[in-house]
């Protein structure tokens, strides 16, 4: 074998090895990315703990004590969900979002309108046909106000002919207010409407539990980037720069429960599948970008290898392996700027100026290691490409597969078409 191809061969296997121990410094990178991850949802569960949780709620229900003529001492409570419901909610995302260290939490207060009407009557003579022994106590009746946390709870503004005064209540298997039955109420004569007022305050999400035979929600906020999660989608919604309006509807029959039943027999966990609503999506997680890029690192770091290599080989001027780990260094150094930039300046600032500073830090020194201010421009060119692509890579959703599957090709078919003609064995001759 040639001396030439030998020495060839052996930068080769030398410069394959300096990019493998390269991805330490990027798994590193990694887990300083996932702890600074961990350090922002800990800054997102102080601001819960001190402003609201996540929230869900629910239209109000009623719970009635029910005995049997074999066990009168020990009632159960048995639910009732009212026929309708019309929920009207205004969540305001808070201009100032609130901060703890540098990490900024997005927060609302959801101005919520519940009204409805129960149909008590027709549900006891169906249960009391179906089930002669059983009695109910509507005099221990209670008007059910399911809400998540309620710290978030501001105030509360009933309107009811049946029920008042509101508290924290245990029993049912979520988070409840419950209201006492108004002396001398007779439930039993006719329907019963209610409407109900409320500003509840929450972070990053509100969701709604369908307990009504009919759920009508329109929804409307100041948040241009809604996510509408699972469990049921908005039959009508609008988003444009001023915030967004949505509309759902669900049925008795959508549900994978009933509308009424005795206690224990619907878990929470049950109830909660069923939930739909908005999440406060931010369209610009600096976090989940970096861990972006850091994972397409060493591609990035071997494409650049690859390029300094055919610059090198172009030039005749060879390059140290010592060289190339220095350089390989400064690559990885930019992800950590990056980080460090993004966090204070936000994700594409931070990026133009790591990705600057990065190419003139490699062009300065390739023009010295080369000694050719032409070559070191040309490389510090190719690189800003490079990093373009990987811009392009990182904050695209739906294309980033394509972009970078006909980028690499074209990066590929350009090294190709450029060392076509190139006699490796007369390199370092």
């Amino acid at each position: 074998m040639p001396a030439t191809t030998r020495s060839n061969s052996t930068k080769a296997a030398v410069l394959t090895a300096i990019a493998l121990l390269l991805l330490i410094p990027l798994m590193l990178l990694q887990n300083l990315v996932s702890d600074r991850v961990h350090e922002r949802d800990a800054a997102v569960e102080a601001v819960a703990r001190g402003w609201g949780e996540r929230q869900w709620l629910a239209g109000p229900l009623i719970a009635i004590p029910v005995t049997t003529d074999a066990d009168a001492d020990h009632p159960r409570d048995w639910y009732v969900l009212p026929d309708t419901l019309d929920l009207n909610v205004d969540l305001q995302v808070q201009d100032a979002p609130r901060s703890v260290g540098s990490y900024a939490v997005p927060v609302y207060v959801a101005r919520v309108r519940a009204k409805g009407e129960f149909d008590v009557a027709r549900e006891i003579a169906r249960l009391t046909r179906a089930s002669p022994a059983l009695h109910v106590h509507l005099e221990q009746a209670r008007l059910l106000l399911p809400i998540n946390d309620l710290r978030g709870l501001r105030d509360l503004d009933p309107t009811s002919d049946a029920f008042q005064n509101f508290e924290p209540a245990t029993g049912f298997p979520l988070p409840t207010l419950a209201a006492t039955l108004i002396a001398g109420t007779d439930l039993t004569a006719g329907r019963h409407p209610f409407d109900l007022s409320f500003n509840l305050a929450g972070t990053q999400s509100l969701q709604f539990l369908p307990l009504a035979r009919t759920m009508q929600v329109h929804s409307r906020g100041n948040w241009r980037d809604p996510g509408f999660t699972a469990g049921f989608l908005p039959i009508e919604r609008r988003i444009d720069a001023n915030g967004f309006t949505a509309r759902w509807q669900v049925l008795n029959f959508n549900r994978s429960y009933g509308d009424r039943w005795f206690q224990d027999a619907t878990p929470a966990a049950t109830m909660l599948d069923s939930g739909f609503g908005i999440e406060l999506v931010q369209p610009v997680d600096i976090y989940q970008r970096a861990t972006r890029a850091v994972k397409y690192g060493g591609l990035f770091i071997a494409l650049s290898f690859l390029t300094l290599f055919l610059v090198e080989a172009l030039q005749r001027r060879p390059v140290h392996p010592i060289q190339y780990g220095l350089m390989g260094l400064a690559l990885s150094v930019f992800y950590l700027l990056l980080l460090a930039f993004s966090e204070h300046l936000g994700f594409l600032w931070a990026y133009v100026l790591a990705a600057t500073a990065l190419c003139a830090l490699m062009g300065v020194y390739l023009a010295g290691a080369l000694r050719s201010a032409r070559a070191g421009a040309a490389a510090a060119g190719v690189l800003g490409g490079t990093y373009a692509l990987l811009y392009l890579l990182v904050t695209s959703e739906s294309y980033a597969l394509l972009a970078g599957a006909i980028a690499l090709f074209a990066l590929l078919a350009t090294v190709m078409v450029l060392t076509r003609r190139l006699d490796w064995y007369e390199q370092h001759a």
